[in-house]
């Protein structure tokens, strides 16, 4: 039987030429999409550092102007301390008293609670974290374990510095200042960053509706310690 031109079949060089042609597109396909997920991967790992400290910075400034004068009923003093992690890094510590927010609008049952923002090293992985502790019940019989929620892993430094109304200090001592907050808190995360020795550094400054200038003491104005920043 003969064959003709129009049923002919396709010969071996052909499907050796399209085999060919097949294998160095899907090559060039591969290599293209393995570009774009490493470029993604690689935009995602620059970008996680700022958002978790721009993230842990908002829950801290939200908590500092919510901060309520020392005075009254269920009012605490206002103290930040200048503190030093083991390698010499700032490791600050503030502790104070704020309203409850709610966000659904409704009364909170604790309106006032105590926080503290400070630094802990996780037994576990022996990483630093920024902690936030809260106690709600504050006229408990007994004052209840601080309920802990960790803000920010991988953090390499905590410096606060607070501003009275003409200078940055260091520290903040409201019964040496006359029971009055600072005007505003600045806040500075350090977080660890591979690849980079100087890790990545953000400061927000938090503005506190209910402060004031510290109020003149015998023999001048009271100052607090640990100096200007």
């Amino acid at each position: 039987m003969r064959i003709t031109s129009g049923n002919r079949g396709f010969t071996l060089l052909e499907m050796l030429v399209a085999t060919t042609l097949m294998a160095i597109l899907a090559g060039s396909l591969y290599a293209t999409l393995s570009a774009g997920f490493r470029g993604r991967r690689t935009a995602e790992a620059a970008l996680e550092p700022p958002r978790r400290a721009a993230a842990a910075l908002d829950l801290m400034g939200a908590d500092l102007e919510s901060a309520v004068p020392p005075t009254g009923i269920l009012a605490a003093d206002f103290i930040g301390t200048e503190e030093r992690g083991d390698l010499g890094e700032p490791a600050d510590a503030v502790l104070f008293h704020a309203m409850t927010q709610d966000q659904s609008g409704a009364t909170p049952p604790f309106p006032i609670r105590r926080v503290e923002f400070a630094l802990a090293t996780d037994a576990r992985t022996g990483e630093t974290m920024l902690l936030r502790r809260s106690i709600f019940n504050l006229l408990a019989p007994e004052q209840p374990e601080p309920i802990e929620e960790i803000l920010c892993r991988g953090v390499r430094a905590l410096e606060l510095a607070y501003y009275d109304g003409q200078d940055w200090v260091a520290s903040w001592d409201s019964a040496a200042a006359g029971d009055v907050l600072p005007r505003a808190v600045r806040l500075t995360l350090r977080l660890h960053v591979e690849d980079r020795d100087e890790g990545y550094e953000l400061s927000r400054v938090f503005a506190l509706p209910c402060g004031s200038r510290p109020r003149q003491a015998e023999g001048g104005q009271a100052r607090m310690g640990g100096g200007d920043r």
